[in-house]
């Protein structure tokens, strides 16, 4: 039975009716071409999938059954991984999103910092965060998670280290310190706590941004003694993240 993400500002349920509209309505009737008596499973990132019976399919609106609904096993990380990416070149931010969806990452913010090229702008970032929506949704569900990675607004480096968090990670190439002694020494996290990571672009981050992170509260820390290509330094350090915050 296919999978398929609803967008919550598309659908609408009543009792056990489910009217579906907007881009939801648009892949399920034009992509996949449900047609009525068809029967799916949706899920919403409530962390509830719905197998749902199609009754009518007209220009606007697919009209459904919620037939089941289910809560579906947890899956998702005890914390929140929110990923602060200065943006690279190419379409390097493309595989950062499609991998870092399937390790557990709750947000991504696009970051402009110092060494990020001059032609990334916030305009043309804001420009593609549509398509990088659509890649976070679909690496979400390939994964089977619950929760669909959500794409936030680009912001400057300055802004990004004064976001609140209950931990804050820089991942640094001049850091001496190890990210499993530093996550080993944390005091035990609440529920749902939320975790800062931060990864550079090409070139890493200056002296400069080192220093202000740390004067905002985030700890530097080492992925090792090799050098990684961007798209390769996010999905490790998220990867060694989860291993390490849920082995402790």
């Amino acid at each position: 039975m296919r999978r398929i993400y609803l967008d919550p500002a598309d659908c609408e349920k009543k009792h056990n009716d489910i009217s579906i509209t907007g881009h939801s309505f648009h892949y399920l009737s034009n992509v996949l071409r449900i047609k009525d008596d068809d029967v799916f499973s949706g899920f919403d990132g409530s962390g509830n999938e719905y197998k749902i019976l199609v009754k009518q399919v007209t220009r606007t609106t697919i009209l459904g059954d919620i037939l089941q609904t289910e809560t579906v096993a947890e899956i998702e990380p005890s914390f929140n991984i929110h990923l602060f990416q200065s943006v690279s070149k190419g379409n390097k931010m493309d595989k950062i999103i499609g991998e870092v969806a399937q390790l557990g990452v709750r947000k991504i913010y696009p970051v402009i910092s110092n060494r990020v090229i001059p032609q990334i702008t916030e305009k043309n970032i804001l420009h593609k965060k549509g398509r990088w929506q659509r890649i976070a949704v679909e690496s979400s569900k390939i994964a089977g998670r619950t929760v669909v990675l959500s794409i936030e607004n680009p912001m400057d480096f300055t802004k990004a280290v004064e976001e609140d968090a209950d931990i804050k990670l820089l991942f640094w190439e001049k850091s001496s310190l190890s990210l499993k002694d530093v996550i080993q020494n944390l005091p035990e996290l609440e529920q749902e706590a939320t975790i800062n990571v931060f990864i550079g672009p090409e070139g890493g981050y200056t002296d400069e941004e080192a220093a202000l992170a740390e004067k905002s509260g985030i700890i530097n820390v080492s992925m090792g003694k090799r050098i990684f290509k961007v798209e390769t330094a996010s999905v490790i350090a998220v990867a060694l993240i989860v291993y390490e915050l849920e082995n402790r």
